[in-house]
């Protein structure tokens, strides 16, 4: 066993009396912990007694902050003996199996993944070289590879103990992940590639525990035995590379929940009330009657012009016959008089036939009022989903007040929608609003049936 220890990572701030109390720790404090680890396991004879033991000291003695690190040279020691390897795995054992009431052993858990995670990140410790395989894994890949390795090792029942700190650590390292990405601004996430990240970031240290213990498991070439002696390396693996792909799609499955829930609550609080639907009922009622006034505005305006203009060319052809009939003494009737009456149908078609003078027989303009209607509903009817908008057309073509405008209801609709400002922040899509709009004209159609069809056309 190797008596020089690399010195553990510490945090990045740590207050002076923890300081203080590292100093006082001696240089072989792990080698020492590792020491008492394989007395109290060789010592016990039943081996629940033993790992109760390993369990309550590693807590006394590692628990307190700043120490994670050192369990991993613990373990680090333990492993680099192949005859004191499985201490190491049973130093993990005692701190997982039956400790689920403990919360002590939880968060101690805890902060040794913590640790482990950030000093992959950090690469803080020197590669590990595989020379069979001539490949380098991270010094921490190493650490938990051999320590699951060296639990299957002791009893392939261990492996709920071995799923449990795995999954624990994939969730540790991709809520890290999630965090980091969240904090991180979009022009950034934007402007770096995919590629140019993972060459940054470099492997997840899940990963890198799983082609680890691969490569263990993989026979050496030049070796005599026909059978390869690692088989349950593999084995353990292959299980390993499952529980990997089963706890991420959990997360994503949990995490897709989430933003779906997040988007429904957004949704929500964007919708309408039921109060301003309210509301919107009666202003959009007036919206329909004004767009049923101002299309029959050019029929009513055509119709009273048609009458101003027959009076007034009737009023200048009589005066020019009363002028001849002056000029020519017909019916006795002098010069001066045809004159003057074609003086008077002249003022009369110039004045009362004017259209200042008809004003009153126009109809009235309503466009200036209908868009200020309109503009009061629309912004209820763009917080408004596809349910509520369904409901909300519905009850106008049951509504008896609206029976004679039925025939133009979805013209109107057809106007609100493109006259809307800021069309685009609508909660309904551009293919919702078609299948609502097709929705009310069946409604429309149905409701005509049921009247017979009994109703005034928006032209007449």
């Amino acid at each position: 066993m190797e008596d020089q220890i690399q010195p553990a990572p510490q945090p990045e701030e740590q207050s002076s009396s923890q300081q203080k109390e590292e100093e006082r720790l001696p240089h072989d404090f792990a080698s020492r912990i590792a020491t008492k680890v394989i007395f109290s396991g060789e010592r016990e004879r039943d081996p629940e007694v033993a790992l109760e033991k390993i369990g309550k000291m590693l807590l006394r003695n590692l628990s307190p902050p700043g120490r994670a690190g050192y369990f991993l040279d613990m373990i680090d020691a333990l492993e680099n003996d192949p005859e004191t390897a499985r201490f190491a795995g049973l130093a993990w054992v005692s701190l997982v199996l039956d400790k689920g009431d403990d919360h002590r052993f939880e968060k101690f858990v805890s902060d040794v993944l913590d640790t482990v995670i950030q000093g992959h990140l950090s690469s803080d410790r020197e590669d590990i070289e595989l020379e069979y395989r001539r490949k380098r894994f991270s010094f921490y890949a190493r650490n938990m590879g051999e320590a699951f390795i060296a639990m299957m090792n002791i009893n392939s029942d261990l492996y709920e103990t071995i799923s449990e700190i795995f999954s624990t650590m994939i969730k540790k390292e991709m809520a890290l992940e999630t965090q980091k990405k969240s904090n991180e601004p979009a022009s950034r996430r934007i402007s770096v590639s995919k590629k140019d990240e993972e060459k940054k970031v470099g492997k997840k240290l899940f990963d890198d525990v799983v082609d680890y213990v691969h490569a263990r498991g993989e026979q050496r070439t030049g070796t005599l035995h026909q059978t390869n002696p690692n088989e349950y390396i593999s084995v353990l693996a292959d299980r390993m590379r499952g529980t990997r792909r089963y706890v991420i799609q959990d997360l994503l499955n949990r995490q897709a929940m989430q933003r779906r829930k997040e988007a429904q609550k957004e949704l929500s609080e964007k919708l309408a009330g039921a109060e301003e639907i309210m509301r919107a009922r009666d202003t959009f009622k007036k919206g329909i009657h004004l767009y049923w006034t101002e299309k029959q505005y050019n029929f009513k305006y055509m119709a009273v012009e048609k009458v101003r203009v027959a009076v007034q060319i009737m009023s200048v052809i009589l005066g020019i016959l009363y002028f001849l009939m002056g000029y020519i003494g017909m019916i006795g009737m002098q010069w001066w008089e045809g004159i003057i009456i074609t003086i008077a149908m002249f003022m009369f078609s110039k004045y009362f036939c004017s259209r200042n003078f008809f004003k009153n027989f126009f109809p009235e303009d309503v466009s200036k009022e209908l868009e200020v209607v309109v503009g009061s509903f629309t912004p209820t009817m763009r917080k408004m989903s596809q349910d509520q908008l369904d409901a909300f057309f519905l009850r106008q073509v049951k509504d008896q007040e609206n029976d004679k405008f039925l025939l133009i209801l979805g013209e109107f609709v057809r106007y609100v929608f493109a006259v809307m400002p800021e069309r685009g922040t609508t909660v309904v899509g551009k293919d919702e609003l078609g299948d609502i709009i097709q929705n009310m004209e069946m409604d429309i159609a149905r409701a005509l049936r049921a009247s017979g069809g009994h109703t005034t056309s928006g032209y007449g």
